[in-house]
């Protein structure tokens, strides 16, 4: 429909629209259709759920300290493979919804050059923590020895709890 001349018509024709107005609010996210493959609000508000990959990737670290706990000196690490898992699976799952190749031109998406490149990074990330089966042939380490010392620790703690129990009952008898 063409504007009308008449000053008061094209005012009310005008009425809903705002100049220079995206229809977004400012400092949110568009909401246009895009993978987010360069986007720093993919990691906006999201610490708790990058701590709980972090836990979870923490605990499959084959390297660890005598508490069973991760080395300090590879936390940085953890960290960095747990955002690039996050920003994987962000990732792939805009690619298993929209698909990795333009239909009309047949070239590969953006979304999935970025989601390859988001999986070497992660690949490399894992290989530096010896979380694959050729990095910790790599590494030389045996799991099944790495875990027969886990075990060895936790008895080991186990038995001094109940060390410290029994001398805390005997000094208990002995103050009486």
């Amino acid at each position: 429909m063409p504007l009308s001349k008449d000053p008061e018509r094209r005012e009310r024709q005008l009425a809903n629209l705002k100049r220079g107005d995206s229809g977004t609010p400012k400092g949110e996210p568009s909401t246009r259709l895009t993978h987010g493959g360069r986007s720093v609000l993919l990691f906006r508000d999201v610490e708790a759920e990058v701590r709980e990959l972090m836990e979870a990737l923490a605990e499959t670290v084959p390297v660890r300290d005598p508490d069973g706990s991760v080395p300090a000196a590879d936390l940085a690490a953890v960290e960095y493979a747990a955002r690039t898992l996050k920003r994987y699976r962000h990732l792939a799952a805009w690619c298993d919804a929209h698909g990795r190749i333009e239909e009309r031109t047949g070239k590969v998406k953006s979304a999935a050059e970025y989601e390859l490149q988001a999986e070497r990074s992660l690949a490399n990330a894992l290989d530096a923590l010896g979380m694959t089966p050729t990095s910790r042939a790599k590494l030389g380490l045996d799991l099944q020895r790495t875990a027969a010392s886990a075990e060895e620790v936790e008895s080991a703690r186990i038995a001094r709890e109940r060390l410290d129990r029994r001398a805390e009952t005997i000094d208990a008898e002995v103050a009486e």
